[in-house]
């Protein structure tokens, strides 16, 4: 036992786990049973859609890529995989990708065999499983000619981008700003300004061209802060040079 008022020496990150990079999964495999759920809670979140969109584009059924997934988070609940994750891999978006796919080759097969409920652990995941809108992501991806990975890191960086633009609407309905939202949100989604329409759009909600503008700016910087907030849960960081890193690497996943 340490001494009084000597606080213990904190123990050494796994070198398995970066701790700026994998820290959700260091909190899965050795947090506490909470800390475990919440940590798999934030990866489910950020990660079914796109692990999904992979599972359908190695060709397996709706049913199939659903259940693949869904095995996939109830082993990493389970601390069954992820046993010989390469620290070259670098990224946790690539990791579980790897990781993923590992899986879908070594072990999805044996585990869809066992029968649910049959002493192993069932991960509820229904809040994060919109099977219809992935569905529809992956129909409208065109993916007959895209790799798996160009596939995964779009898919990832719109899901995010659609978590944000929510948590941007929500934040604006809560301050009773949901006409300006509605007013906005066409305009804040193009990619460059088109002065005519932005004048009619001004004149139509009895506004000047400028004080829409004004609006405008500060609606595309709140939707970069919720962008960033979303990369800051992710990541599990509040280090901004690598939530800086992963809006460089998000914008990426478009070009």
């Amino acid at each position: 036992m340490g001494n009084a008022g000597v606080p213990e020496p904190s123990p050494a990150p796994s070198p398995l786990f970066p701790t700026t990079r994998w820290t959700l999964l260091q909190r899965v495999r050795e947090g506490t049973p909470q800390e475990a759920r919440a940590a798999l809670d934030t990866l489910c979140r950020a990660y079914w859609q796109p692990l999904y969109c992979v599972a359908r584009q190695r060709q397996m059924s709706r049913e199939d890529a659903q259940d693949a997934v869904q095995g996939f988070f109830e082993c990493l609940l389970r601390r069954e995989t992820l046993h010989a994750a390469d620290p070259q891999v670098g990224k946790l978006r690539q990791l579980l990708l790897h990781a993923f796919e590992h899986f879908c080759r070594q072990q999805w097969q044996k585990a869809t065999r066992q029968k649910r409920g049959a002493g192993v652990e069932h991960v509820e995941l229904n809040e994060f499983c919109d099977i219809q809108h992935a569905e529809q992501r992956f129909l409208q991806a065109n993916a007959a000619g895209t790799s798996i990975e160009t596939l995964y890191n779009r898919e990832w960086a719109g899901a995010l981008l659609e978590r944000s633009l929510k948590a941007l609407e929500e934040d604006y309905a809560r301050r009773g700003w949901q006409a300006r939202y509605e007013l906005l949100i066409r305009p804040l989604l193009q990619e460059q300004d088109d002065d005519t329409s932005l004048g009619q759009l001004a004149a139509a909600a009895g506004m000047t061209a400028g004080a829409l503008r004004v609006n405008l700016h500060r609606m595309r910087a709140h939707y970069r802060q919720k962008i960033e907030q979303e990369l800051a849960v992710t990541l599990d960081t509040q280090d901004p040079q690598l939530i800086r890193e992963e809006l460089t690497e998000l914008f990426k996943a478009f070009a």
